[in-house]
Order: C-alpha cells, then structure tokens, then sequence
C-alpha cells in the first residue's frame, strides 16, 4: 500500500515538471519572437537609412554631374629657373556644367607650392582662375608637381614642372 502515495506522489511531481517545462519553453518562444521582431526592426531602419543615402548620394552625383571644370591647360612648364627662386603661373577654368562651380579645396602635392584660387560660386559659362606658386629653394634638378582641385565637379589634377640650376 505504500506504493499508491509513492507513485501518485511522483504523478504529481511529474505533472507539477512538466508544467514548469512547459511554461519555460512557452517564455523561451516569447522572448526569441520579441529579439527577431527588433532584429525585424532593425533591419528595416537600416534600409531605410541605406535608402536615405542612396537618395543623397544620387542628388550629389546629380550635382557633380551639372558642374564642369574644364582648365584652359592642365600642365604649365616654367622651363629653367636658379634655385630659391619663387615663380607663379595662374591656371585659367571655364564652368562648362549647367549649375555654379565651387571650389572647395585646392590640395598642392608639397609645401613648396601654394595655392590662391576664385572662392565664390562660377556661374555656368564664366571663368575663374587658380594660381600656383612654387618656391624652389629645396630643389634641384627636373621637378613635377601636382594640385588637385576639388569641389561640386569631378575632382581634377593640374600640374606643372620646372628644371632648378
């Protein structure tokens, strides 16, 4: 007789088991559909985001491709020049785009050059300039310098070249 309180005894812890298994895996269900909501969530707002900067990246692409730089010349040789001395040359550019040109950087390869160029905005079909100045005291020999421009246009490079006696 003892057996019948033993099994319903163990019964009742089975069934007290398995209700406390079923109401951990119902929580552990709950909890993982609330983490792929947000991960759902999340991933939407990145889309959006990427969508966002892709709407922004193709309006300034529109832009750059309204603007045009297009230099009289692009290269300048200042032939032979003793060293220590200082030379400049002005390198003339047409707006040939259908929006106002602007310069936003003019980036020389070295400190030896420096740059002064038209900051306010070129309208479509006028002229602006940049100058160049480059001092020879540490060189010696054939040079080739670089000045990259930049701005709403497609970044371009000028260059110009000297000898140094």
């Amino acid at each position: 007789m003892q057996e019948i309180p033993i099994k319903c005894n163990i019964e009742k812890i089975m069934k007290l088991n398995n209700k406390k298994i079923f109401i951990l895996l119902t929580a552990i269900l709950t909890l993982g559909s609330c983490t792929k909501q947000k991960e759902s969530t999340s991933q939407n707002q990145l889309n959006e985001e990427n969508q966002e900067l892709r709407s922004k990246n193709d309006k300034t692409l529109k832009i750059i491709d309204e603007s045009e730089i297009q230099f009289d010349e692009d290269s300048y040789d200042f032939k032979e020049i003793k060293k220590g001395e200082t030379v400049s040359h002005v390198f003339h550019f047409t707006n040939k785009g259908k929006r106002p040109l602007v310069i936003s950087e003019v980036r020389p390869s070295c400190g030896c050059t420096t740059p002064k160029y038209t900051k306010e905005p070129v309208a479509p079909g006028k002229k602006g300039s940049i100058t160049v100045t480059f001092d020879s005291s540490n060189f010696e020999g054939t040079v080739l310098k670089s000045i990259t421009v930049s701005g709403n246009f497609h970044t371009k490079v000028i260059k110009f070249q000297a000898k140094i006696n």
